[in-house]
């Protein structure tokens, strides 16, 4: 917010200095500023960008706005869209994520991945962190993790986690690169703390490709049989230093559930993202399960691999994957992808 709003009163010194007074130099830039953000933000973008537009043409200390009726009734109407421009985008987006029916302790929403669908499901766990992005052109990013440390697993922290990850999500974004983004948030949210997580990306076309920064390993099916994909794993989020900045007390990669899904963190990595590695996974469904899942259930975790199978759906799958080791307490978040469309089922 405070960056629209500083770009719109940039914009304005500068249509000043310049002396352009047409509706399109004042209103273009915050237009595009407040339709990319949330509503509330383009309602407020709108209004600074109106106030500056009034005081240009009621104080021309320079040559500001035109103030003939026309461009007046102009640069209104633009600015008046903004908003609604920004609510119909945001609309559109959560349009595609629905919630699925089902019992009350676990909520399951449903989202397009690719020519397919996937689920995740999240019943408020300690730790839990779960988020599932739609993308232009039919693609998702989703991110599945835990989070260690006093700072980090309260509402504000996880909320934060989670809101920089829809942030950043877009089209271009990569598992690598957000891995970065989320490990910077991570250290300058509770240095002490760290995201045990995996970053899944899927494209239109319904390639998965996933990160893994110290969490299990993803789990694949083939025909109707579930299986370890292999994906390599990196150091928690936040557990590793940077190159080139002090060491931090406490500071080891932490490997944790990575160690029972059959390979090793690699705690020396110093590069953005802890050292995560996208790899591309394939089945007919996928599905990601939270550190959180694995420390639950111990060195029996990977029995329960098959369950992924046992639904025809995503949705019922993610739920059945949150169910607590002899009937106890859920755990998530849980992420079940079906990246082919359910004819190939």
């Amino acid at each position: 917010m405070r960056a629209a709003l500083a770009g719109t009163t940039g914009n304005a010194v500068l249509m000043g200095v310049a002396e352009v007074g047409t509706p399109i130099g004042w209103v273009l830039l915050p237009g595009l500023l407040g339709v990319s953000a949330r509503p509330r933000v383009a309602a407020l973008v709108s209004a600074w960008a109106g106030v500056l537009v009034v005081a240009s043409v009621l104080v021309p200390v320079i040559p500001g706005h035109r103030s003939d009726p026309q461009a007046l009734l102009a640069s209104t109407l633009s600015l008046t869209a903004v908003p609604l421009l920004a609510w119909a985008r945001r609309r559109t987006r959560t349009a595609s994520v629905t919630r699925a029916a089902g019992p009350t302790d676990v909520a399951v929403f449903t989202v397009p991945a690719g020519p397919g669908s996937a689920a995740l499901a999240v019943c408020g766990s300690p730790g839990e962190i779960g988020a599932a992005v739609p993308l232009r052109g039919g693609g998702l990013l989703a991110l599945v993790g835990t989070v260690t440390g006093a700072a980090l697993d309260t509402p504000a922290g996880r909320r934060a986690i989670e809101q920089t990850f829809r942030r950043h999500a877009r089209p271009a974004a990569s598992p690598q690169r957000l891995a970065g983004v989320l490990d910077q948030a991570v250290r300058d949210l509770a240095p002490a703390g760290h995201l045990r997580a995996t970053i899944v990306r899927v494209d239109r076309s319904g390639a998965v490709e996933a990160a893994r920064c110290g969490s299990p390993d993803l789990i694949t099916v083939a025909a109707d049989r579930a299986a370890l994909a292999g994906v390599p794993a990196g150091p928690a989020l936040g557990s590793t230093r940077p190159a080139g900045s002090p060491a931090r007390a406490g500071s080891t990669a932490r490997a944790g559930s990575t160690a029972r899904a059959g390979s090793t963190a690699r705690a020396g990595s110093a590069s953005p993202g802890g050292g995560a590695t996208p790899s591309p996974v394939t089945g007919r469904r996928v599905a990601v399960v939270a550190a959180a899942f694995a420390d639950a259930h111990g060195e029996r975790w990977v029995r329960v691999l098959d369950q992924v199978a046992a639904d025809d759906d995503p949705a019922g799958a993610a739920r059945r994957l949150t169910r607590g080791p002899r009937g106890g307490r859920r755990t998530g978040p849980a992420l079940v992808v079906d990246p082919g469309p359910p004819s190939r089922a």
